[in-house]
C-alpha cells in the first residue's frame, strides 16, 4: 500500500510540475471568453431559438437521449435545469470553453502568449461552435462539456503515469455527452504525440505514451458502447444507438474534416481556403524539418501520425445517427496544426521564430475575424428568422381562430408542409452566404417542428393529433385540394379535425 501510495504521490507531483504558470493559464482563459462574447454573446442576448431549440426544455427527449448513446445528457439536463435559459447556457459554454482552453495549453505544450492567444480563437470561434449554438441552442452548453471531458482525457492520460484508468472515464463520458467526444479525445491524443516527437528525443516515453493513450481511446470506446446497449436493456427499451460509419468510404472519411475547414463557413471564404493552406503546408513543413535528421523510425512515426490525424478526428460514432455538416472534432486538426507550429518554434533559432510566431498569429486572427463576422451575421439571421415566424404563425391562429366549427383547445388539428417550403419562404437579400451553413439554411424558426414552435414559444393550446392520424389526413384528396396559406381555404375543417396546409407536401 505504501508503494502504491509514494506512486501516486510521485506521479501527482510530476503532473503539476507540467503545468503551465498560473499567467498563461490565466490569459489563456481570458482570451477564450473574449472570443465567445466577440463571436457568441448575440446568440446569448437575444431569442435565436430555431429549429429543435424551439422545443425549449432539453428534458422532453430525455428517453430519446438514453437510447441514443448519450445517456448522461438527461442526468445533466436536470442538474443544470431543462428550461433553456439563452443566458444561463451562455455562462455555462463560457466556463467550459475557458477550461478547455487551459487544458489545451497544458496538453500541447503551447507557451508563447501570441500563439496561446490563436489558439483561444481557434477553439472559440469556428463553424462547429457556430452550428451548435445557431441549430441547438436549448443544449449548447452539453458539446463544449463533452468537449471538455475529452480534453481532460487526454490530458490525463498522455501526461500522468497512472491516466489510463481515469482517461478512459473521461472519453467515455465524454461520448455519453456529445458522440463527437471520443473523436475529440483521439485527435488530441494523436496531436500531443505529434508535437512531442517534434520537441521531445526520447523513443521510449513517446512509444509509452501512444500506446496508453491509443488504449484509453479504445478503453472509453468500448465502455461507452457497452454502457449505450446496457442501459436499454434494464429500462425494457430497444437500444438507438449503433455503429455509424461515415459515408463515403475511408477517403471520405479522411476528407470530412478539412472539408469544413475548407468550406465557405466564414466572412471571407477564399482568404480562409488561402490561409489555411499556407498553415497545414508550413505545419507539414515544419514535422518534416525537424524530423530529417532524428531518423527513420521517428520520420515514419510522425507521416503515419500526420495521416492518421483526420482519422482520429472522424471515428465511426456510436450513436443514433452519423455526424453532420459540422463536429468540434474536425477543429482539433485547426489545433493541431497550431501546436505543432508551436512545438517547431521553440526548436529553432529565436530570430525566425519570432517572426514565424508573427505570421502565425496574423494568419491565425484573420481566420478568427472571418469566423466572428460570420457568426454575428448567422445569430442575427436566426433572430430575424424568430420574429418573422412570430408574425407569420400569428396571422396563422387568427385564420384559424376564424374558422367555423373551430374550438381552441378542443378541436383537432392538424398542420401540413412547413413555412420553409411555402410561398412566403424568401431569401434576404445579401444573407444568401450564411445558407452554406446546414444550421442556418432555412427562413423561418418552426421549421419542421411546428408543434412544438405553437405549444412552447408561443403558448397557444393548439390540440395537435397524432402523426399517424396526421399522415392519413394528409393523404385525402381534400387535402391535396387545398391551397396552401395564406390564400383563401388553406385553413378549414375536414371531418371533426382543423386542417392547415402550409405549404405543397
Amino acid at each position: 500500500m505504501k508503494t502504491i501510495l509514494r506512486a501516486v504521490s510521485g506521479d501527482c507531483r510530476s503532473f503539476a510540475r507540467s503545468r503551465p504558470s498560473h499567467t498563461a493559464l490565466i490569459r489563456a482563459a481570458a482570451s477564450a471568453l473574449f472570443f465567445l462574447f466577440c463571436a457568441h454573446a448575440f446568440c446569448f442576448f437575444n431569442l435565436t431559438y430555431s429549429g429543435d431549440a424551439v422545443i425549449l426544455s432539453a428534458a422532453k427527449n430525455s428517453q430519446e437521449q438514453l437510447l441514443s448513446g448519450q445517456f448522461l445528457l438527461p442526468l445533466y439536463f436536470r442538474l443544470r435545469g431543462a428550461v433553456a435559459s439563452p443566458m444561463w447556457i451562455g455562462l455555462l459554454s463560457a466556463l467550459y470553453l475557458a477550461l478547455t482552453a487551459c487544458v489545451l495549453l497544458w496538453l500541447l505544450r503551447i507557451t508563447q502568449p501570441l500563439l496561446c492567444i490563436a489558439l483561444c480563437g481557434l477553439l472559440v470561434v469556428n463553424p462547429a461552435a457556430v452550428s451548435v449554438c445557431a441549430g441547438s441552442l436549448h443544449a449548447a452548453d452539453a458539446p463544449f462539456l463533452g468537449l471538455l471531458l475529452a480534453a481532460c482525457g487526454a490530458l490525463i492520460s498522455m501526461r500522468s503515469r497512472l491516466g489510463f484508468i481515469p482517461g478512459t472515464c473521461l472519453f467515455a463520458a465524454s461520448s455519453a455527452m456529445d458522440s463527437s467526444g471520443i473523436s475529440c479525445g483521439a485527435a488530441l491524443v494523436a496531436a500531443s504525440l505529434l508535437c512531442d516527437l517534434v520537441s521531445e528525443p526520447s523513443d521510449a516515453s513517446l512509444l509509452r505514451r501512444a500506446a496508453k493513450g491509443a488504449a484509453a481511446i479504445a478503453a472509453g470506446y468500448a465502455m461507452h458502447a457497452f454502457a449505450s446497449l446496457l442501459l436499454p436493456a434494464l429500462l425494457g427499451k430497444a437500444p438507438q444507438a449503433s455503429l455509424c460509419l461515415p459515408e463515403g468510404g475511408i477517403l471520405s472519411t479522411w476528407l470530412a474534416p478539412f472539408r469544413m475547414l475548407f468550406a465557405p463557413l466564414t466572412a471571407y471564404p477564399h482568404v480562409n481556403v488561402a490561409l489555411r493552406a499556407v498553415l497545414l503546408s508550413l505545419a507539414l513543413m515544419a514535422l518534416a524539418l525537424a524530423l530529417v535528421r532524428a531518423g527513420q523510425r521517428r520520420a515514419l512515426a510522425a507521416a503515419f501520425g500526420a495521416l492518421v490525424l483526420p482519422l482520429c478526428a472522424n471515428l465511426p460514432r456510436f450513436a443514433a445517427g452519423a455526424a453532420g455538416q459540422t463536429s468540434l472534432s474536425f477543429v482539433m486538426l485547426d489545433i493541431a496544426v497550431l501546436a505543432i507550429l508551436s512545438a517547431f518554434c521553440s526548436g529553432i533559432d529565436p530570430k525566425y521564430a519570432k517572426r514565424l510566431r508573427r505570421f502565425i498569429a496574423c494568419a491565425a486572427g484573420v481566420l478568427i475575424l472571418g469566423g466572428v463576422v460570420f457568426s454575428n451575421q448567422v445569430y442575427l439571421k436566426k433572430n430575424l428568422e424568430f420574429h418573422s415566424t412570430l408574425s407569420v404563425m400569428t396571422r396563422v391562429i387568427d385564420r384559424a381562430e376564424q374558422t367555423e366549427g373551430y374550438t381552441p383547445g378542443y378541436t383537432g388539428v392538424a398542420i401540413l408542409g412547413n413555412l420553409d417550403d411555402s410561398a412566403l419562404s424568401a431569401q434576404r437579400p445579401g444573407f444568401e452566404h450564411l445558407s452554406s451553413l446546414k444550421a442556418a439554411e432555412g427562413n423561418y424558426a418552426s421549421g419542421e417542428n411546428n408543434l412544438w414552435y405553437v405549444w412552447q414559444i408561443l403558448g397557444y393550446p393548439f390540440n395537435f393529433v397524432g402523426e399517424y392520424e396526421r399522415e392519413q389526413i394528409a393523404a385525402l384528396p381534400q387535402a391535396g385540394e387545398m391551397p396552401a396559406f395564406p390564400q383563401e381555404g388553406s385553413c378549414r375543417m375536414i371531418g371533426d379535425t382543423l386542417v392547415i396546409k402550409l405549404s405543397d407536401f
